[in-house]
C-alpha cells in the first residue's frame, strides 16, 4: 500500500504542524484518555511490564503519557510517517525511555509477530484509516489470549441534536477553529455498532465503556 493511498498519511510541514499543535494539547486531549487507559487495564488486573502498541501513534504523545501514569509498560508505536516516528523516538530518548519502539507500518498491515502484545490502543484514528475492518482483523492477530484492545474514536451513532450542542461545547471551551477541526472528518466517522460486529467477528468479546460525542470500546481477546 502506498502512503499516497493511505488517509492518514503525514508528511513534510503537515506532520510537523500536526506535532506543534498537537504538544500544545496534551492536557485537554492525551492526559484525560491515558488515565482512562490505565484505569481499564486495572479492571483487567493489568499490573505486571506489559508490551503496549499505540497503532498510529504519530509522536507517540499518548503512550508517554500512559507510561508516565505506569512505568512498567513497554512502549511500542506503529505509525505509516517516519516524521512521526522520528519525533517519537526524539522524545522518548530524551525522556530516558529507551526500550521504546517505533516502527513505520500501517494500522491494516501492522509489523507485529501474532499473540506478541498484551494491550493496543487506538485514539481517534480508526475513521481515517483506509480500511478500519482489516486493523480490527490484525489488532486481534497480534494480541496474547486475555489481551485487550481499547479504542477511542469519535461517535458516527452520535444524534445531530446532541453534536450541536458538542459543537457548541466545544467551542466555548477550545474556540471555534479548534471545534471545526474536531468535526471536519464528520463524514468518515464510524457508527458503534459497526465497530462492535468487526470486534466480535475478529474473535474479541466488545464492551462499551462510553458512548458519548467519543465512543471508548475494550475488546478481551
Amino acid at each position: 500500500m502506498k502512503e499516497s493511498e493511505h488517509n492518514h498519511s503525514w508528511s513534510g510541514e503537515r506532520a510537523e504542524r500536526f506535532i506543534k499543535t498537537m504538544e500544545t494539547n496534551i492536557n485537554s486531549r492525551y492526559k484525560p484518555f491515558a488515565k482512562q487507559v490505565v484505569n481499564i487495564m486495572k479492571t483487567f488486573n493489568m499490573k505486571e511490564k506489559y508490551k503496549i502498541v499505540d497503532i498510529g501513534c504519530g509522536p507517540g504523545l499518548l503512550l508517554f503519557e500512559i507510561k508516565n501514569l505506569n512505568p512498567n509498560l513497554q512502549l511500542i508505536g506503529v505509525d505509516p510517517s517516519e516524521v512521526m516516528l522520528n519525533a517519537a523516538r526524539n522524545k522518548a530518548e530524551k525522556l530516558g525511555l529507551g526500550d521504546s519502539e517505533f516502527k513505520k507500518g500501517y494500522a491494516e498491515e501492522i509489523p507485529l509477530s501474532d499473540n506478541e502484545i498484551d494491550i493496543v490502543v487506538c485514539f481517534n484514528s480508526l475513521h481515517d484509516f483506509k480500511s478500519a475492518e482489516k486493523t480490527i482483523k490484525e489488532v486481534s492477530r497480534i494480541l496474547k489470549n486475555n489481551g485487550i484492545l481499547i479504542l477511542k474514536d469519535k461517535n458516527g451513532s452520535y444524534p445531530k441534536w446532541k453534536m450541536r450542542l458538542h459543537f457548541i461545547s466545544l467551542t466555548i471551551k477550545l474556540g471555534k477553529k479548534q471545534a471545526k477541526r474536531y468535526y471536519k472528518s464528520r463524514s468518515h466517522w464510524l457508527k458503534i455498532n459497526q465497530v462492535i460486529n468487526w470486534i466480535s467477528k475478529n474473535g474479541l468479546q466488545a464492551k462499551i465503556v462510553s458512548k458519548k460525542a467519543d465512543y471508548i470500546i475494550v475488546g478481551k481477546k
